[in-house]
């Protein structure tokens, strides 16, 4: 499945490729040296092995026997091509061998395998496991038990192969010994007719037949070849299978009650009443293997079915998804438009924030120049109250002193002026006097007015100054608010990005870790369906070298009988 995840906030886009179709034909096989991994869905033929090269094409045949005396020098030529021979076809396995080792990063080691690279591969794949236990949403349980059931019948075919390697070595071995044989009877047949001269005019027969022995005989050497190249095939085979799965070191067999090494065999080993329950209990084990085996690969036909489920409904997705592609890319667009449109709007909020901050700032700062310019108002309007004040008092030092000369000078006029000037001039004084008190009061009345109307203005003025200083305090308030749903909206956005990522990786991973274990079922039911062609293939093979065998050595009594019979 190709899944397309979009984050509005961010406008960052991931994107899972999609996966290759699986091919079953040796075809679509694109081998690399440096190929350590299983990619998704990849084909089975990446993991085959080289094709068996044919060891019957570059061999040169026997030659034909002559009549000269120079046959010694031509068997011994002969036998020096073949050796050529058998080191060109060896250096060819050893170079097949290096390339299937490059193939599987694997070295062949044949009989002490590296414990360093096995602990390592095994915490490793620990390490893996506990990956996948903790991540994906897969049932681990089912995928160990397939696990286990595919080590069990790598194990069981690791089995089957040492035994038929064995099988094949005895084989080899009787071949061996019959074509020495051969060989030794061909090489007295040929100094017998060395040694007849007389009857080479009349062996043309004979040699015809001589040729067909001989041909008999090299593909005889070319069959047991064969079987040579097979069985060094099969021990790397083991090598590898050894190399992987370490064998017991000797504490642990020292530790496990095996059977004793110097010492008497135990009582146990040789009695029937001992050994039958011993069967019956390795028969129940085999019971038990076999129905795991086929529980196993059960399973292993449930994955597959699976996988093919898997296979159909991806395509179909992508059908679908090619199918919509035009709306997906419409609904991308939009969502980016509206990933944009917020993040604009988050910074036009944040712009008028700020402003709204400087402007509270600037109101506060005009407020308290204004508050500054009234509190000096204030203080000069005291200052006058104060010289007002002063002007009143000497005002009423300057009526004291008027009053001092007014008695003065009434008695003076009593002396002096006559009774109704002096209530004239009095009541033109006292007139006088009282205008002037009249616009004393009035001015006094005026200052108090002045005083009161800058009290009540300094009293609203506090007020204002509170209010202003309580509303600066409001604003810095739901300022510091905003700030912080700022940050949890910033702490949610990179939360949902951690977890974007984190379930992209979660799927990734799953993806692998599914197609690894496909990978692996495809490739143990691969070897097994090879293993079991290459033992029918090597029967075959068997039967016809003894059947072939069985022919030269009816061919070679006839020619004995025939040899003698001229002798």
């Amino acid at each position: 499945k190709s899944a397309i995840l979009s984050s509005s906030l961010t406008g960052r886009t991931v994107a899972i490729p999609p996966p290759r179709h699986r091919s079953y034909s040796e075809s679509d096989c694109s081998h690399t040296d440096s190929q350590t991994g299983f990619e998704p869905y990849a084909s089975t033929a990446l993991y085959t092995r080289d094709q068996w090269p044919d060891s019957m094409a570059g061999r040169p045949r026997l030659p034909s026997p002559q009549p000269d005396d120079d046959d010694d020098d031509d068997d011994d030529d002969d036998e020096e091509e073949e050796i050529e021979d058998t080191e060109r076809d060896e250096s060819h396995v050893y170079q097949s061998v290096e390339i299937q080792s490059r193939d599987l990063d694997i070295d062949a080691v044949y009989a002490t395998p590296l414990k360093q690279d096995f602990s390592c591969s095994q915490v490793d794949d620990d390490a893996d496991n506990s990956a996948f236990d903790t991540v994906s949403p897969l049932n681990t349980e089912e995928v160990n038990e397939a696990y286990r059931s595919a080590v069990e019948l790598q194990q069981k075919l690791v089995q089957e192969l040492r035994e038929h390697n064995q099988a094949l070595c005895a084989g080899n071995e009787a071949l061996e010994r019959r074509c020495s044989e051969k060989s030794q009877q061909i090489l007295q047949l040929q100094q017998q007719l060395m040694h007849s001269p007389r009857e080479r005019s009349h062996s043309t027969g004979e040699s015809s037949e001589l040729l067909s022995l001989r041909q008999q005989a090299q593909e005889l050497v070319d069959e047991n070849d064969g079987l040579k190249m097979t069985v060094h095939r099969l021990n790397v085979e083991l090598s590898r299978y050894q190399a992987r799965f370490k064998p017991l070191t000797k504490e642990e067999c020292s530790q496990s009650g095996g059977l004793p090494v110097k010492r008497p065999s135990p009582p146990w080993l040789l009695d029937m009443k001992y050994l039958s329950p011993l069967l019956l209990a390795y028969e129940d084990q085999l019971m038990e293997r076999d129905k795991l085996l086929k529980s196993c690969e059960e399973e292993v036909k449930r994955l597959r079915v699976r996988s093919e489920e898997v296979i159909q409904e991806n395509e179909k997705l992508h059908a679908e998804l090619g199918k919509r592609s035009s709306v997906s890319n419409k609904e991308w667009r939009q969502l980016q438009d509206q990933a944009r449109l917020v993040l604009e709007e988050n910074q036009v909020l944040i712009e008028q924030l700020e402003l709204q901050h400087t402007k509270a700032k600037e109101t506060h700062t005009k407020h308290t120049q204004e508050v500054c310019k009234v509190s000096k108002q204030v203080m000069l309007l005291e200052a006058e109250k104060h010289a007002l004040e002063a002007e009143l008092e000497t005002v009423r030092k300057e009526l004291q002193t008027l009053k001092v000369e007014f008695q003065k000078t009434c008695t003076t006029l009593q002396n002096s002026v006559s009774w109704g000037e002096h209530n004239s001039t009095t009541d033109k004084l006292k007139r006088q006097m009282e205008e002037e008190e009249r616009i004393k009061s009035a001015e006094i009345k005026e200052l108090q007015a002045c005083v009161n109307a800058l009290q009540a203005e300094k009293r609203t003025l506090l007020v204002e100054k509170t209010n202003l200083s309580t509303d600066v305090k409001h604003l810095e308030n739901e300022l510091q608010l905003a700030h912080q749903a700022n940050r949890k909206a910033q702490r949610r956005i990179d939360l949902l990005k951690q977890q974007v990522e984190d379930s992209l990786e979660k799927e990734l991973v799953a993806h692998q870790y599914l197609t690894s274990v496909v990978t692996l079922a495809e490739k143990t039911t691969y070897e097994r369906d090879q293993l079991m062609h290459m033992a029918s293939c090597l029967e075959k093979d068997k039967q016809g070298v003894l059947t072939r065998i069985i022919e030269g050595t009816v061919r070679l009594g006839k020619l004995q009988e025939k040899v003698k019979v001229r002798v």
